[in-house]
């Protein structure tokens, strides 16, 4: 098995420091070899990011993070010429392990200088330098960060230097991403080895580069690393083929059931995604009376008449399980009738489906009524995701992974939680982070086409894994190719083409490097 197939392993707290056990006492890696690679790699970054700034302090933690701080400041101060380093301690270092004492024992040889702790002395520090080094906490943080250390990092974040952090930004969890009391923001992240969870889970300011210190890929298999930041290589290698002798019938049928008087729109925008992500035929269910609309807006796009009634809504389950996949939910409206129409289509249809908005909000607080037997994806938004787990939607933005692997476990559907940094899970656990899109999303509609592109790489044939990670890729490499501000989600749609376009082509950034940016 690669660890590395479905993208960067995105490793928990516990996970990295089962890796990094392993890697020492099961193959023999000394510790201090650890210590010293990570140090270096920090080093290079700073140097290479950061060539003009000569004055650099290291503001080192009690731990490993700490231990690495030593070997950043010494490395500095050795190998880059007019670059001077020096060494402040954040907390008593009587608790440090035996390669983090044996680093701060080289400073002195090295002509680095420790600066003595207190508000005045940091205050001092910081206006002789050019760069902070921030190597204070590393994945271990499991509590609120508050006074002293607090002031501490109120002190550095207000100094107006840039902050470079050593793994992961001290007084942020490594689970979550989220701020454990005070936090410090950095420009840059050098994260060893892997991409801890937290750090993939929440975009930042920060540009982070990972730091491939060799950690043996036998190490990360066997701690059990269930969730991945999926990269642009991974991404390539989902695409489907497109053969020559094709035609309309060889890319899938996709039918909509969507759209209200009022909310049209978000169907036509479903069907728009599905046929620019190259459904060979798009198809809406609708009512008699919104036929026109649908056929005025949009050409290529067949409709399929739904009557009143149980004998109408009998007609249309048919009408699905004749295609080759079903997009059910955008702009269905919540009046009892959509509903009934949402958990028919969702609990009788045999083919692949999407289930998107209000088809979602049918079935809150009954998860379990979504499973099937047939591939099926779930795409609801933090909101809609905690009207189907019965919590606010402050707690499910709290825990992303653990919210996204809830929906898929207990609806045994692969689940998108859309969003900064979509999180996409399976029922195993297995979770995908997508780093593409941004801020150019975030208009009405683009979760509408988002659907839709899902619904056509079903229709083409892709596992609901697969469709669901190459889906919420494309969406957001389309949005990036965008404005962050003022764009239609009809335009993001039609940007889907170039997106998948430029994805089919090798780039440099589909092999990681000694210092890998992402996304």
């Amino acid at each position: 098995m690669n660890p590395f197939a479905d993208g960067w392993p995105c490793p928990t707290g516990d996970e990295m420091r089962a890796i990094d056990a392993d890697a020492i006492e099961r193959l023999g890696i000394p510790a201090r070899t650890l210590m010293e690679s990570a140090g270096r790699a920090v080093a290079e970054a700073v140097a290479r990011f950061y060539p003009l700034h000569r004055r650099v302090l290291v503001v080192c933690g009690s731990g490993n993070n700490g231990g690495d701080g030593y070997v950043v400041a010494r490395a500095l101060a050795e190998q880059h010429r007019g670059v001077s380093a020096r060494v402040l301690e954040a907390v008593p270092v009587a608790r440090q392990s035996p390669e983090s004492k044996a680093n701060r024992e080289l400073l002195g040889a090295a002509g680095v200088a420790l600066v003595a702790g207190g508000p005045a002395a940091l205050g001092a520090a910081l206006a002789e330098s050019d760069l902070v080094v921030d190597a204070v906490f590393g994945v271990g943080l499991a509590r609120p960060v508050a006074g002293e250390l607090a002031g501490l990092f109120e002190a550095i974040s207000h100094g107006g230097l840039p902050i470079v952090s050593v793994d992961l930004a001290s007084g942020t969890s490594s689970e979550t991403g989220v701020a454990l009391g005070a936090a410090l923001e950095p420009d840059l992240v050098v994260t060893i080895g892997l991409p801890k969870l937290g750090l993939a889970l929440v975009p930042g300011r920060a540009r982070v580069v990972v730091a491939d210190i060799g950690f043996p890929r036998e190490s990360v298999e066997r701690a059990g690393v269930r969730q991945y930041l999926l990269t642009r290589a991974a991404a390539r290698g989902l695409l489907p083929a497109r053969p020559l002798d094709a035609h309309k019938g060889s890319f899938g049928h996709v039918l909509v059931a969507g759209g209200s008087l009022g909310k049209t729109g978000a169907a036509l925008l479903a069907a728009r995604g599905a046929l620019r992500a190259g459904a060979g035929l798009v198809s809406l269910a609708a009512p008699r009376a919104l036929v026109p609309i649908y056929a005025a807006q949009l050409a290529e796009v067949m409709c399929v008449l739904v009557d009143d009634g149980e004998a109408g809504l009998a007609a249309l389950v048919g009408e699905a399980n004749a295609r080759d996949a079903l997009v059910v939910g955008p702009g269905l409206g919540q009046e009892p009738g959509a509903a009934r129409l949402a958990r028919a289509l969702a609990t009788q249809i045999r083919v692949a489906s999407v289930v998107d908005a209000d088809g979602l909000n049918a079935f809150a607080g009954d998860l379990a009524g979504l499973r099937s037997a047939a591939p099926r994806v779930l795409t609801p938004h933090p909101g809609e995701a905690a009207r189907l787990l019965g919590r606010d939607t402050a707690a499910v933005q709290a825990d992303r992974a653990g919210a996204a692997r809830e929906l898929a476990a207990r609806s045994g559907a692969v689940a998108v939680l859309k969003g900064a940094r979509t999180v996409v899970a399976r029922p195993d656990g297995r979770i995908s982070i997508n780093p593409t899109g941004g801020p150019g999303l975030a208009a009405g509609g683009s979760g509408d086409v988002l659907a839709g592109l899902v619904g056509a790489l079903l229709a083409r044939g892709l596992a609901a894994w697969d469709a669901a990670r190459l889906g919420v890729w494309l969406h957001g490499a389309a949005g990036d190719l965008g404005p962050t501000q003022g764009g239609l989600a009809s335009e993001l749609a039609d940007r889907l083409p170039a997106a998948w376009q430029a994805l089919s082509h090798e780039d440099p950034r589909d092999e990681p490097g000694i210092l890998h940016a992402f996304p």
